[in-house]
């Protein structure tokens, strides 16, 4: 696993660029695994709330990127990004959010605000 701490770089940019402030208050790491067999493109992982309070920590969550990621466009990436994004809830309290209509609402409005050039990261990969 390696971290991609470009991507992490461009993710903390458009939040504070779009004025994203649930994501804002949380930590967000993104990570490459090459060494999955997963059919997966990518994955979100939170830490949970009693893990938070026993080791004092803020939320944290981890988007892990698959290798199936790196062969997609850069809008597709866009889609990827903003869909493990909007798994985030509002309470940004180390959980996850489930497909449902908030998910859905609010991973359409990430979409349509994200562009390549947001994330330069993304092109190299």
């Amino acid at each position: 696993m390696i971290r991609a701490l470009d991507i992490e770089r461009d993710v903390k940019a458009v939040v504070i660029k779009y004025k994203l402030t649930h994501l804002a208050n949380v930590e967000i790491a993104v990570v490459y695994n090459e060494s999955t067999r997963s059919k997966a493109i990518a994955r979100i992982w939170g830490l949970h709330k009693v893990f938070q309070i026993v080791y004092g920590t803020k939320p944290l969550y981890v988007i892990e990127l698959l290798p199936r990621f790196s062969k997609l466009t850069c809008g597709e990436k866009l889609k990827i990004i903003a869909h493990e994004l909007a798994h985030i809830p509002k309470t940004a309290s180390g959980s996850l959010r489930p497909h449902n209509r908030a998910f859905w609402r609010d991973y359409r409005i990430l979409y349509k605000l994200f562009r390549c050039e947001d994330f330069t990261s993304l092109l190299g990969i």
